[in-house]
């Protein structure tokens, strides 16, 4: 299912311009988790040096792309913490968990500056999925304002790595197409060469010989 719509929203990258692209995707992959941000930032990252952006253009589409997914995180988070409460009433007994211990610890973070470095860094770290940060945050019931800003902030540093590695990655294949065609007419000629040396030795050896 959500393999399928992957494919569908990736396949918007060649219909839309990608600052809509990116906007648009970056919002749906973060309400629907198991879409992966990687691939719909690599892809524009890639296209982006497909179609001459340059490298300081990456700037914009990161913030377009934040945009989209903060959108979609302040959906995440209402619903986290609305459905979280329910499920932690449900569920908290067995885990000797309750939903007021959450908000107790949530609570602890007040946005002092150490919570807005802590949570950038949570929001800018590739190998922490973002929606684990959105319902944990909507969970703990974190301060909005503080989990507005550092999930802007975060998502725009985690966005332009995966744009710069899909911009650099497609420009290095593009050198390497490059380079390997010149390889190629060179081992070409090369072989060229060899092939009309034997036959100038064939040719000599059985004059030589008559």
């Amino acid at each position: 299912m959500f393999h399928g719509l992957e494919e569908k929203i990736l396949s918007l990258i060649n219909v839309l311009p990608l600052e809509i692209f990116v906007f648009v995707a970056s919002f749906i992959e973060e309400v629907f988790a198991p879409i992966p941000s990687m691939a719909v930032l690599l892809a524009t990252g890639s296209f982006a040096s497909l179609q001459n952006y340059t490298l300081l253009a990456l700037i914009p589409l990161a913030i377009i792309a934040a945009l989209g997914k903060t959108i979609g995180a302040i959906i995440v988070y209402y619903l986290s913490d609305k459905f979280g409460e329910i499920a932690l009433t449900k569920f908290g007994g067995a885990l000797n968990v309750s939903h007021e211990a959450i908000k107790d610890f949530g609570s602890k973070i007040t946005g002092s500056t150490k919570d807005y470095f802590l949570l950038i860094a949570f929001r800018a770290l590739p190998i922490v999925p973002s929606a684990v940060v959105s319902i944990g945050c909507g969970v703990m019931k974190i301060n909005f304002k503080l989990y507005l800003i550092t999930t802007f902030i975060g998502t725009i540093l985690r966005d332009s790595i995966f744009l710069y590695i899909g911009f650099k990655g497609t420009q290095l294949l593009a050198s390497f197409a490059n380079h390997s065609a010149g390889i190629e007419s060179l081992v070409q000629t090369l072989v060229l060469i060899m092939v009309l040396t034997g036959l100038i030795f064939l040719y000599l050896k059985k004059k030589v010989r008559w």
